[in-house]
């Protein structure tokens, strides 16, 4: 949200870079068409205008003019600013590392620029997901804030960053920012009404459900109040104080609000079901099947989310982070994307839990246990950090790790075991986690690591993004390849891509791997899935059959049962939202029992939030499915998922 007034808080160029054309020595006889000093107030008054294309331009070239070292730092921190605006990120971030290294530390008239550097990489920080990072950056900013603008966009910017840290901290810090709209900024009431959405944000996490509600009131009217207009900032502050009325209890207001967000309005409500919507599985990442995060985000023409950032948590922490963290791997194919109203691609909410389908311990669980059994054998025990948050325990890890490297005796494998640690900690993204894994795999390879570990080092690399392994690299070693396969093969890049069943005809043709191995097991298991579903029974039924699994396990031979009956009544569409035309729709996901009847339904997604999940979990714990044919004559499935569409009659 934009803050008027506070956003970009620019000091005349004139007084940023002094003298600028004098420090790059005398003029020559030929001028160029513009001066040093002149092409940097251009770029000032593009910014100023908000065309940041243009400032980042002319920073450019201006980049290579400029010669003196504290000049040419300004520069580049403005045109990293400008790459930030326009949301280049990976061109901006060096640009401004490169400003905040060369800014000499005792020239404290360069404190302005200085923390709008350290903003900026906040901000770059947050868009990553990375909140603790961005946490230390506006933290450093607060040190050199003085002017009450400069202070009041830092301290919100920490604010941010710490509601999903230690949202106690942020709320102070928010309060702070709240109470510094006196004198020359007492009139920036949208400015104020960011201060107060920043404490809603912090207050609704804590569970303080009626004073964020308050709070984001006073957003909403700091907007303008509830009108037909529905802009971003529109849309967002209406959006928090809805999901704080419904959290609540009061419901007539929380019905209100979501009416002028323009939610629930759509032509074609079901916009994500053809997407590629990967969810966190349950018990992973320390998420639990309670918990419940509502994260907002963006999507692109291209199909790949644009943004994603977390709005709520069911607990306390870092938890609605990686619910945000799997959205931004979301995808739609472009066809799709266009029929979604360009306000919804640009912001939308969701309702999201855990998915239970993936039950079972992981895969990758054999590596892991692999690593860990290696260090005990070279003596290195299992460090327990303290503290219950990731936070906390990601501070214990790291601050362990920095007094092992501080002492030339600490055993080499110890700082391996911390990094596979901190490297599973949710919080441990971007250049952090990038410098862990090289240090990792540093540390790994002069240690002379059998194949298993080694490809425990691989898959924390690859879980911070969608390259593959590289299962060639195991392939002297049966059990490691196999494992290599099958991670590929059930972490598809994206939903268009289809698996290649060629991959577990290589598992199962590998002689080196022995016949009960539970890999060659759990490849049985995924090739028979595949060939019921191109309707091959018999081979699937052959493979079911070599498992040599027991008849409790779910099918996966015959497809999955299909609904026979939903009874629904009008009673399951509320009726409050039935009077205000509100419209939505709910992903549950749910077992089947031998008889066909639902067991354990619970929503994984919902839209909008917070509004129809449990009339769509009612729904479907009716529902009636066929039987299945189960080897043995048993039935049953677990995993399924299904849909509820809310839609009123044309």
């Amino acid at each position: 949200m934009r803050m008027s007034g506070l956003a970009l808080a620019l000091v005349p160029a004139s007084a940023l870079v002094p003298a600028i054309a004098a420090a790059q020595g005398a003029p020559s006889t030929a001028q160029p068409a513009q001066s040093v000093q002149q092409m940097f107030d251009a770029a000032a008054k593009a910014t100023g205008e908000g065309d940041h294309a243009s400032a980042a331009a002319l920073l450019a070239t201006l980049e290579q003019r400029v010669t003196n070292p504290r000049s040419l730092a300004i520069v580049r921190l403005r045109r990293g600013m400008a790459l930030g605006e326009l949301r280049r990120w990976k061109a901006a971030r060096p640009l401004l590392e490169q400003a905040i290294a060369a800014l000499p530390m005792d020239d404290r008239t360069l404190d302005v620029d200085r923390g709008q550097a350290l903003r900026a990489l906040g901000k770059l920080e947050l868009f990553d997901l990375d909140y603790e990072a961005a946490y230390g950056y506006y933290a450093r900013a607060l040190r050199v804030a003085v002017d009450p603008a400069e202070r009041i966009a830092t301290l919100l910017g920490k604010a941010q960053a710490g509601t999903f840290l230690d949202a106690e901290k942020a709320l102070a810090d928010a309060d702070e920012a709240a109470r510094l709209f006196v004198g020359p900024l007492s009139g920036d009431k949208t400015g104020a009404g960011y201060a107060e959405s920043t404490r809603g944000q912090a207050l609704l996490n804590q569970g303080r459900f009626a004073e964020a509600e308050q709070a984001f009131a006073k957003t909403v009217a700091a907007e303008g109040g509830l009108s037909r207009k529905v802009n971003y900032q529109d849309l967002v502050a209406r959006s928090d104080a809805s999901i704080a009325a419904m959290l609540a209890g009061h419901r007539d207001k929380a019905r209100e609000y979501l009416l002028y967000t323009g939610a629930g309005r759509m032509e074609k409500q079901d916009f994500t079901f053809g997407a590629d919507m990967a969810l966190p599985i349950c018990g992973e990442e320390g998420i639990e099947a309670d918990d419940m995060a509502v994260v907002e985000f963006g999507i692109n023409d291209d199909g790949t989310v644009s943004y994603a950032r977390p709005i709520y948590g069911s607990r306390p922490g870092a938890m609605a982070l990686v619910f945000a963290r799997a959205v931004r791997d979301w995808s739609w194919l472009p066809e799709d994307v266009a029929k979604i109203p360009g306000l919804f691609r640009l912001a939308t909410r969701l309702e999201l839990r855990c998915s239970t389908s993936a039950g079972g311990p992981s895969l990758a669980d054999g590596a892991r246990a692999a690593f860990r059994d290696w260090g005990e054998q070279h003596g290195i025990a299992q460090y327990e950090p303290a503290g219950q948050s990731e936070a906390q325990r990601r501070a214990a890890l790291a601050a362990e790790l920095t007094r092992l490297r501080a002492n030339p005796s600490s055993p080499p494998l110890a700082q391996a075991m911390l990094l596979s640690d901190l490297l599973e900690n949710p919080l441990v993204t971007g250049k952090t986690a990038e410098d862990y894994q090289a240090s990792l795999r540093s540390l790994i390879d002069a240690a002379g690591a059998p194949p298993q570990v080694r490809l425990w080092a691989d898959w924390l690399s690859r879980k911070q993004g969608r390259e593959e392994l590289n299962a060639s690299a195991y392939a002297a070693d049966p059990a490691a390849h196999a494992l290599a396969l099958l991670l590929n093969y059930d972490r598809p890049q994206r939903r268009y891509k289809r698996r290649d069943p060629a991959i577990l005809d290589s598992i199962l043709s590998d002689a080196g791997l022995p016949d009960d191995h539970p890999l060659r097991v759990a490849a049985l298991i995924r090739r028979a899935s595949a060939r019921a579903a191109a309707k091959d029974f018999e081979g699937a039924r052959a493979d079911y059959r070599a498992t040599g699994l027991t008849e409790q396990q779910c099918s996966i031979v015959d497809a999955e049962p299909a609904i026979r009956s939903a009874p629904v009544s009008g009673q399951d569409y509320p009726t409050d939202m039935v009077r205000m035309g509100i419209e939505g729709w709910t992903r549950v996901q749910h077992d089947v029992s031998p008889t066909g009847q639902v067991l354990n339904s619970r929503v994984i997604a919902a839209y909008p939030p917070i509004v129809f999940s449990a009339n769509g979990a009612k729904i479907i714990s009716r529902a009636r499915f066929e039987q299945s044919y189960r080897p043995g004559g048993a039935m049953g499935c677990s995993g399924s998922m299904s849909n509820v569409t809310f839609r009123m009659p044309s």
